[in-house]
């Protein structure tokens, strides 16, 4: 394409990505460029996530983004692109004192025909005989939930964006950016290099905040810490676990929440055990680590008594991502800023809402005040505005 690009984004995780997709399919003779600090597509904290999915959200507007999602997920696979999507299901398990507290929340989401089943104790430990009970009182049992690949859906994205024009610069880190006579900006600075467009849009996930720092401006997003331990269940009582019958149609125990708050991943052979705990201290690191301590001493004692299987087992191997948190109401924002379009602040659910983000972004782009999720539902584009928002605290948080 000839000229300089009409668009830049900033940032090829899950959110840069679908917001550069939705911009293409709006207009495809748009010259977009997407500038990535590492050396592909979705390698920072995408590619390092539990990679799940659910829609049962005590707001109506977290739901609404992930059905959105979902839906394009799941029609995404039924076109034959492996983009490795189960529906298996979650499954929290509660304590007498925590269900009764999720008690309004189940009942608006109930209200809302989000697809659930309340498991009493004797029906849970028939259908999940590894289970040691103790004081969990019942199951809730989410079903339009589950858990894809998140390097497939990122390759999925890249290539329908290669295909329809958009350029992507990888290994390309931005360090400033440019404005006009007015104030607004118009460009962004790679070293020494300068790049001016008419729209930057900054989707930088847990580096949002470092990112808009370059341009004397801040976000409401927080950077945590988590970590992911994996570990083998290729035999013995963890493969029974893991090879639980009767939840969904791949006989596999659904993505599972203990009442701690840590939780169980189904994956290949094997679980991902992880936990976001609340008291984990605002920070970003450019190379995290998955610390052995926080494993022993914050997962093992809530995992165990309830499933003896993992007692003496040890991860296999281990990793660490960010969370990039919105605190303020725990949903994400879209806005613009400056003149630049910002999204960010997923707050842990970036896959299972990227897609309706991406949507909401490329509307902020083109104008438009509402735009039509990937489930046929219309969305209010200013809702996750910082100014005009529209969103209620997100309560039923993992």
């Amino acid at each position: 394409m000839a000229g300089g690009p009409d668009a830049i984004i900033i940032g090829a995780g899950i959110l840069g990505l679908a917001t550069a997709y939705h911009i293409l399919q709006g207009n495809c003779a748009l010259n977009l460029l997407i500038l990535e600090r590492l050396k592909g597509p979705g390698r920072a904290n995408t590619a390092k996530s539990a990679a799940a999915y659910r829609d049962m959200f005590s707001s109506p507007v977290n739901r609404h983004l992930s059905r959105g999602s979902i839906a394009f997920y799941e029609e995404v696979q039924a076109q034959g692109v492996p983009i490795g999507l189960k529906r298996l299901g979650y499954l929290w398990l509660l304590t007498a004192a925590q269900r009764e507290r999720q008690r309004q929340p189940l009942n608006a989401m109930a209200r809302a025909g989000v697809k659930f089943a309340i498991l009493e104790l004797p029906e849970l430990t028939r259908r999940l005989p590894e289970l040691r009970p103790g004081d969990i009182s019942a199951g809730i049992w989410g079903r339009n939930c589950g858990i894809l690949n998140p390097n497939q859906l990122c390759g999925y994205y890249e290539r329908e964006i290669q295909s329809r024009g958009g350029r992507f610069e990888y290994g390309r880190e931005v360090t400033g950016f440019l404005r006009d006579p007015s104030g607004r900006i118009r460009g962004v600075r790679v070293g020494d290099h300068e790049i001016p467009a008419p729209t930057v849009i900054v989707a930088t996930g847990a580096w949002l905040g470092q990112t808009l720092a370059r341009a004397g401006l801040e976000a409401p997003v927080v950077p945590r810490k988590r970590q992911l331990f994996a570990i083998s269940a290729r035999e013995g009582p963890l493969r029974r676990l893991l090879e639980t019958p009767g939840f969904n149609d791949y006989n596999l125990l659904p993505f599972t929440i203990i009442p701690g708050g840590a939780y169980l991943r189904p994956a290949p052979a094997s679980f991902i055990l992880g936990f976001a705990n609340e008291d984990q201290p605002p920070g970003l690191e450019d190379q995290p680590v998955a610390e052995e301590d926080f494993f022993e001493n914050r997962i093992r004692p809530q995992i165990e008594p309830y499933f003896p299987a993992f007692q003496g087992r040890a991860p296999e191997y281990a990793w660490a991502g960010h969370y990039a948190d919105h605190l303020a109401d725990r949903t994400p924002l879209v806005d613009r800023l400056e003149g630049a379009i910002v999204v960010g602040g997923d707050s842990g659910s970036g896959i299972m809402k990227a897609d309706s983000l991406g949507r909401i972004a490329a509307a902020r782009f083109f104008g438009k005040d509402q735009v039509e999720l990937g489930d046929g539902e219309n969305f209010q584009v200013t809702a996750l505005g910082l100014r005009e928002r529209a969103v209620p605290q997100e309560d039923f948080v993992i």
